[in-house]
């Protein structure tokens, strides 16, 4: 995991001012190859799709999850953004490309 696409700043305290995790991406990342469409579905740009699938994998904690709806945005700690090659590391789940997520812990506090 050596290259990122993106990353937000660890512990940052106006992510309490988002509405969702989707409002914090869609904030955070705009203008780095990072889309929130209606419905709330991500899109990580520059990647090809596997099986007509365009959703990113999603890994929080380092546990691979189906959805991050659950997240509140002041929970995060940082985000990581990969493709291409750093995503590669995650098989072909990684092909639409993989979104990393941190979440604080209650040491962080």
């Amino acid at each position: 995991l050596t290259t990122r696409v993106s990353k937000t700043g660890a512990l940052n305290k106006r992510y309490s001012s988002y509405n969702s995790i989707f409002d914090l991406i869609r904030g955070e990342l705009f203008g780095q190859g990072v889309k929130v469409e209606p419905g709330n579905r991500i899109i990580i740009e520059g990647v090809s799709t596997f099986l007509g699938s365009t959703d990113p994998l999603f890994v929080v904690d380092g546990i691979i999850t189906n959805s991050i709806d659950y997240i509140q945005p002041d929970m995060v700690k940082s985000i990581e953004v990969l493709k291409g090659a750093s995503a590669s590391v995650y098989g072909s789940r990684g092909t639409n490309g993989v979104i990393l997520i941190s979440l604080i812990s209650a040491t962080d506090r």
